[in-house]
Formats: C-alpha cells, structure tokens, sequence
C-alpha cells in the first residue's frame, strides 16, 4: 500500500495555521473508518434506531464484482499455528453474502473488495484482532468505480490458560468478528445509492 505524505508550507499567520490544524485531520480521516460502536454499548434510547440501520444496510442488494486477497504474507500465525488463507477469504465472502453483497446478486450497484491487512496482537489476556479493507463501489449511474475507501474492522477476545487448539479458534472467531465489523461499515456507507431496497423496507 503506497504511503500518503502530507506537506504543509510554511506557515505565516495565525489563519494559516488554524486552516492547517483543521484540514490535517479531515485528510486523515478519509483514509479510515472510525470503529464501529458495539450494539451493547448504546443507548437503550438510541439502539432501535441503530438496529433499524443495520437493517436498511443488510437490505441493500449489491453485486460483487470482484474479491481478491493483496496481503504480502497470506497467513496468519497464532502461537505455533496457521489461520490459513483459504479460512480468511472464507470468512470474508460468507461476512460480505450475510450482508447482501454477491456475486450471485444481480443489482445495479456493485463492489470491487479487497482484503489488504489481516492481523492478530495479544494485549494482555486479550487477543485483538484486525482486518482492513479496500472497497472500490461503483452506483448505477456511473461508468467507472470510485477510488478505494479503506474501512477498518476490529475485535477483542480473552485468550488466558487455553490450549494452542483452542487459541487458534479464538482467533478464527475474534478475526469473523473483525471482518463482520468492517463489512457492516461498508453497507452503511452506501446507504444513500440503496433508496429502492429502503423504500421497499419502509413501506412494509
């Protein structure tokens, strides 16, 4: 992935500076998606407005144009075994079908996915896990597809006192997790260019 470097020339008023402070982040900002809130961490006044958009998102039929797997290294290594590739690339097309979005989908809007980074860290008892996204998408009314969107999924499982076998499963489970998460954030963001499906939902 090429790296971004952002310079800012030299700075001679206050204004500049104050314009230089407020753009930096906004450009950072666009190269990842914030983590998505846990469902059990909302509101109870606020969680039946959040599952109704998890509603609308898995609604949306979209076509997938294309999966592919760009990692340098394909495997994960957790303690002294594999998660394989083919368990990943698994993982990531049942994750995209649950959400509506495959091959087998004849609609109008469509997604080039690729999984770009997929990694697992201990932290402390914990296993966390990480999987990042490119998702190019391409609407109805366009002729070629965006540029790529990067959208980040993350997830935590205790990992004390167990096996190596049961080690591994965790980190199956914690990086499903991941993926669900990051495929989840992308059928939100394209919940504008699904007013067909959304409307069909809305009238019921």
């Amino acid at each position: 992935m090429k790296s971004k470097i952002f310079s800012i020339p030299c700075l001679k008023s206050p204004a500049r500076l104050f314009i230089a402070c407020c753009t930096l982040p906004l450009l950072i900002a666009c190269e990842s998606t914030p983590p998505e809130m846990d469902s059990s961490l909302i509101p109870a006044s606020q969680r039946k407005d959040y599952q109704l958009t998890m509603s609308k998102a898995k609604a949306c039929p979209i076509n997938l144009a294309e999966l592919s797997d760009i990692r340098s290294s394909k495997d994960l290594l957790v303690g002294n075994s594999n998660v394989t590739e083919d368990t990943l690339y698994t993982l990531l097309q049942q994750s995209l079908e649950d959400m509506n979005v495959s091959p087998d989908i004849e609609a109008a809007n469509s997604v080039k996915v690729v999984l770009n980074r997929a990694f697992i860290k201990s932290l402390g008892s914990n296993m966390v896990a990480t999987v990042v996204l490119k998702v190019r998408y391409k609407p109805d009314y366009a002729d070629e597809y965006s540029p790529a969107t990067t959208f980040r999924g993350q997830s935590m499982n205790v990992n004390a006192n167990i096996s190596e076998e049961q080690s591994n499963q965790i980190a199956i489970d914690a990086m499903k997790t991941a993926i669900d998460d990051a495929t989840k954030r992308i059928k939100s963001s394209l919940l504008h260019n699904c007013s067909d499906a959304l409307g069909e939902m809305e009238a019921v």
